[in-house]
């Protein structure tokens, strides 16, 4: 798969071609472009990026320090991840794109819209947090967390329920359960669990990002206190769905950005949780199928 030298790093990405169309670095074609969350990376949108390529040309990446791509270290901030994005973007002659973002994703696809507003014709926002809305993530406050704890308990992780990250915390623990789980066994079914979090990564995956927070000030890059302020995001006016799991802990970001952009469409998945675009592919790909179909007239920045 091809790699593009963009500035401090090199950045895997993957590009499907629009059915019936030859790929080629021009910007004449409708652009999709997926961006991953934390502890992943860009194969956790591969077997859906197939079902846009009827009206996309789709672009996976890796992010920084994840997948294929190299880990420098520093510069982990959501802030340089999207500027890493708009690099890309430049390096493949992406003059414009549709974007979506789960998770930490999200978080870059703000940061985006902040600083390149003229670089996206409509924003899909999948279960993100922002610090904006949401200065905390402590376990405590998220639904069924009565529940759950036990649940993770049962698994062999402990996480305090006052954890500030606790979303970047458990991240890590659950690395660190896939390691320590015996060569051909799989970690014991769990579907409130599995619902939430992903178990399913490879012990290659969760090695990279122990590996990620070990050897790099991605840590300490993420616990700060983002660069985005309101004032920023009430310019931009584009089409925007947010989606987001009824079960989600991040339930307080999608509220607070509703309040932001009136304009914002938003969708919740019923008995889902924060990865649910694998738990629920279907609903995930009609939903984003049915908006990428609205007008394309792209309204302008003010």
């Amino acid at each position: 798969m091809p790699v593009a030298n963009l500035n401090d790093f090199d950045c895997h990405y993957l590009q499907l071609e629009q059915q019936g169309r030859s790929l080629e670095l021009n910007s004449s074609e409708n652009n999709l472009i997926m961006v991953h969350g934390l502890a992943t990376n860009l194969a956790f949108w591969y077997h859906l990026a197939h079902a846009f390529t009827n009206t996309h040309r789709v672009t996976l990446f890796d992010l920084r320090g994840h997948g294929k791509s190299s880990m420098p270290k520093s510069n982990y901030t959501p802030k340089q991840l999207a500027d890493d994005l708009k690099d890309l973007m430049d390096h493949l002659n992406i003059k414009t794109a549709s974007l979506v973002g789960h998770s930490f994703g999200g978080t870059v696809l703000l940061h985006f819209l902040a600083e390149y507003p003229n670089y996206a014709d409509r924003i899909i926002l999948a279960d993100v947090r922002s610090k904006l809305f949401q200065p905390l993530q402590m376990p405590c406050n998220w639904p069924r967390w009565s529940i759950l704890q036990p649940a993770l308990r049962a698994a062999g992780i402990d996480l305090d329920e006052n954890e500030p990250e606790a979303g970047y915390r458990i991240l890590t623990e659950i690395a660190k359960l896939q390691l320590r789980t015996p060569r051909g066994q799989h970690i014991p079914e769990n579907q409130l669990l599995s619902s939430l979090f992903p178990l399913g990564n490879s012990t290659r995956t969760a090695s990279q990002w122990l590996k990620l927070l070990e050897t790099t000030t991605a840590w300490e890059d993420l616990i700060k206190s983002e660069s985005l302020i309101i004032d920023q995001l009430q310019l931009v006016k584009l089409p925007t769905l947010a989606i987001y799991g009824e079960n989600s802990s991040t339930l307080q970001t999608a509220h607070g950005l509703q309040k932001l952009w009136p304009h914002l469409h938003l969708e919740i998945v019923d008995e889902a949780g924060h990865f649910f675009p694998v738990s629920h592919p279907q609903k995930f790909i009609t939903s984003v199928q049915k908006f990428l179909s609205l007008g394309t007239d792209k309204p302008s920045q003010t």
